[in-house]
Parts: C-alpha cells; structure tokens; sequence
C-alpha cells in the first residue's frame, strides 16, 4: 500500500517521534527529494563532511561533556559529531550551516577565552566554563542562542541513536509483559 509518504516525510516523523522537532525546523529547505533524505553520519575519528577540523573537535569535546560516559555509553561512544556533522552535510539548509560556522567560532572564542586552549585543559577546568557558559546562556544571555540550539542538537542526537535509546532511555518496543491468550472475564 502507497500512503505517498516520501522517505523525508518518514524520517522526519521518526525525529519528531524522539523529541526532535527542534532539528527538523533548521533542516531542509522544502525543495529536496526523497533521495536527499538520507543521513551519512561521519565515521568516529574522521574529518568533518561539514565542520572543520577544529570545529569537529570543539563539537567532539562539547558532547563529551555535555553527555558524559558513565555507566552508559556517552555522546562520543554514539558518534554524535558524526550524526550531526552527516545531518549538516546532507539535510541541513544553507542558513543553518552559515550559522553553525558561526556558532563554533563564537563558542571557540568565548571558551577559550574564559580557559587558556579550551580543548587542551583537564576536564575539571573545562567543565567549570562550559557551566558558566551553560548558565549564562540559559539565564538570559540571547547571544548564546546558538549554544543552546547546538546543545539541543547534541542530546536529541543522542537519544535518536541506539545507544540513547535503547541503554539511557531504555525503550522498549512492547513495554511489559504479553499474553497472546487471556481469559476475558466479565464485570459483575
């Protein structure tokens, strides 16, 4: 049966399904086909299709601290900079890709300029200016708007992959337990 759903269509309804309607609204531009709709994340350890080296490695060092491995596997371990570097690459529109550029360098500036080599310093220091950072930016600071949208796109590309959603969230397809044959018995 043909519902004349394109694979975009089924894809983005699996985003929003995940909690992803924030990526979608800076994805596309509306006139891409069915065949567009692909995402290629790119493989751990390789350069970015769409970031540059070193904003591949601010992006890296960012999901690693924004979502941490604990006893669980973290952003890094799920590939979230590739996810998201395939996602610009692929599906992103022009406008987004010019503001994510912008958005790195923004970010690159102001972290390393509240620690000396941001990417270099133990994880403590790190930490403690990316809170700061953090908080000034959900604390009304409107010029982290770009830091809060890529915040949003590391933990939704997280929880959309297997590892966010099957080990953190831990989704199960048919919750509980099934009993194909149950006797049905009347209410008094």
């Amino acid at each position: 049966m043909n519902t004349g759903r394109t694979r975009r269509e089924f894809i983005q309804g699996l985003i929003i399904s995940v909690g992803g309607a924030v990526t979608l609204t800076a994805c596309g531009d509306g006139e891409t086909t069915s065949e567009d709709a692909t995402i290629t994340a790119t493989p751990t350890g390789n350069d970015g299709r769409f970031y540059l080296a070193s904003e591949m490695a601010l992006l890296s060092r960012l999901s690693d601290l924004i979502i941490p491995r604990t006893e669980t596997p973290g952003a890094l371990d799920a590939n979230v900079p590739g996810y998201l570097d395939g996602l610009m690459a692929d599906w992103a529109s022009e406008v987004t890709r010019q503001a994510q550029h912008q958005t790195m360098q923004d970010l690159a500036a102001r972290l390393n300029s509240a620690v000396d080599n941001f990417l270099e310093v133990d994880n403590q220091l790190a930490l403690s200016a990316l809170t700061e950072l953090d908080s000034n930016a959900f604390n009304g600071d409107d010029s982290l708007s770009g830091y809060r949208t890529l915040k949003g796109y590391i933990t939704q590309a997280f929880f959309a992959t297997e590892e966010g959603a099957l080990q953190e969230l831990k989704w199960v397809a048919v919750p509980g337990r099934w009993d194909p044959s149950v006797d049905i018995v009347a209410a008094d």
